[in-house]
């Protein structure tokens, strides 16, 4: 899909004007940045659908001097923004999106934009009754070292693809929050944003997955999980993810990744939460030294809205990261443990 069959581009090259719904991670990484945001005046702030944020994007939006507002469906659907994107959690992004899909806006949603099949149907819907635009993806694919990574992929550079092993490891839970009622599951945790990578790259349809879950570290819920899947072109990929890492160690909010692809001419292997320094003081703790992937996430918006760049179709993109996920959660069922 283009700017053409949808909304049209902008008339001029001044700042869109944009909605932001949400106050995750995402969101606190893009009034952290210490600079004007490139291209887009923030228009209008709600918190997400569920109203869990409310205070969180009420102190964002001050922080940068944004409206705030209450409603996110005032967001969704105001006439005035070109483009919205959306920041929530998962459990309330599908709703956002879906409302700006069907007003006709440019809509970022970082993943996961839809956790069930059924509601990538939904995001369907509304794309073809408002002929929006739907961007996504995660914070593994927007950092610098996974876009110079899938430009190489893609690119045909590595050659045909043999393997791709990537792992997510993060700080285990301190003894305290141990059996935690409130803790997710590493793979819904984290797996997203490692599964929209994967995507990403290429694999095609898996045609056969292994997978395995289990609770190693004392966790609350499920805290390691371990998938092979092997992709109709051969490609086989294994993931792992686990909480794992004693909590002295810093660590980013996507925990520490490391993945390795291996093609018939080169590989490439990339560490995005490397690029940081570390700081000293009472503790330890990371401080990035190039764009969060927010940053890359505006830039798309900014495109589409333009019509300078061909928009991705995000929501092929957002149904194939669903699809390994359902993949991986039945083949995981039998251990019990998802």
């Amino acid at each position: 899909m283009t700017p053409a069959d949808g909304v049209r581009p902008a008339a001029d090259g001044g700042p869109i004007a944009l909605g932001i719904i949400g106050g995750g991670r995402h969101a606190v990484a893009l009034v952290d940045h210490q600079a004007p945001l490139p291209d887009v005046t923030v228009a209008r702030w709600a918190g997400s659908p569920g109203g869990g944020d409310l205070a969180v994007v009420r102190e964002l939006a001050t922080r940068i001097e944004a409206p705030f507002v209450r409603e996110w469906e005032a967001v969704a659907r105001d006439p005035d923004l070109r483009a919205v994107i959306v920041l929530s959690e998962a459990v309330d992004a599908t709703a956002a999106v879906e409302a700006a899909l069907g007003a006709g806006k440019v809509v970022f949603c970082a993943a996961p934009a839809a956790t069930r099949m059924e509601d990538v149907n939904r995001l369907a819907g509304a794309r073809a009754g408002g002929r929006g635009i739907l961007l996504a993806g995660g914070a593994i694919r927007h950092s610098p070292a996974g876009r110079e990574a899938l430009r190489l992929v893609t690119g045909g550079d590595l050659g045909p693809l043999h393997s791709l092993f990537a792992s997510v490891r993060l700080p285990m839970t301190a003894d305290g929050e141990r059996a935690s009622a409130r803790q997710r599951a590493v793979l819904e945790e984290v797996g997203w944003d490692l599964l929209d990578f994967v995507a990403a790259a290429g694999g095609g349809e898996p045609v056969r997955v292994h997978a395995h879950v289990d609770v190693l570290f004392g966790s609350g819920a499920p805290d390691t999980a371990v998938c092979t899947i092997r992709f109709a072109n051969d490609l086989i990929a294994t993931l792992e993810l686990s909480r794992c890492l004693p909590p002295a160690i810093p660590a980013p909010p996507e925990g520490e990744v490391e993945i390795e692809v291996i093609g018939g001419r080169e590989a490439v292997r990339l560490a995005p939460g490397a690029t940081a320094v570390r700081v000293y003081r009472a503790g330890t703790a990371l401080r990035p030294w190039v764009d969060a992937p927010a940053l890359s996430m505006l830039r798309e918006v900014v495109e589409a809205a333009r019509g300078t760049a061909p928009a991705a179709d995000g929501l092929a993109e957002v149904r194939r990261a669903v699809g390994l996920m359902d993949a991986i959660r039945a083949a995981a069922a039998p251990s019990g443990a998802t």
